[in-house]
């Protein structure tokens, strides 16, 4: 059961990482700005819900293996995942295309809302990171 939970953080862990390291970085040097926005539009909340479907999985079978504080931590993961793809993913998009417009008020909230949105991918790598060092000892 343990190691079932293990493998889920891993894949966590490796699409994050992937995202971030190769992903990001290679639509922002290919794509032209508006390109790259309308790509990462779609790209971010269904990352975001794949995150959310492994992190419930995780603590589903925590939670069955007896494991309650590798499953509450899943949870914390996964609540992460349901925060950042419906509701602050939909804001950051708000204020983005408001900024655009030229409300430069919009553009502080965007970058309040991206910093919230990065703490808790951070949060997260840190969390699954935690879960599988700790149970691969």
């Amino acid at each position: 059961m343990i190691s079932t939970v293990v493998i889920f953080h891993a894949a966590i862990i490796g699409f994050m990482v992937f995202f971030s390291a190769v992903v990001a970085q290679s639509v922002f040097k290919t794509l032209s700005q508006k390109a790259a926005g309308a790509f990462l539009r779609v790209l971010f909340p269904r990352m975001f819900i794949f995150g959310l479907i492994l992190s419930l999985a995780a603590s589903a079978v925590a939670a069955y293996g007896g494991a309650a504080q590798m499953a509450l931590l899943s949870i914390s993961i996964a609540t992460g995942f349901a925060l950042n793809a419906f509701v602050v993913t939909p804001i950051i998009n708000k204020q983005r295309d408001a900024m655009l417009e030229g409300d430069d008020a919009a553009g502080k909230k965007f970058k309040q809302f991206h910093f919230v949105s990065v703490t808790i991918f951070l949060f997260q790598l840190i969390a699954s990171s935690y879960i599988v060092v700790t149970n691969s000892i």
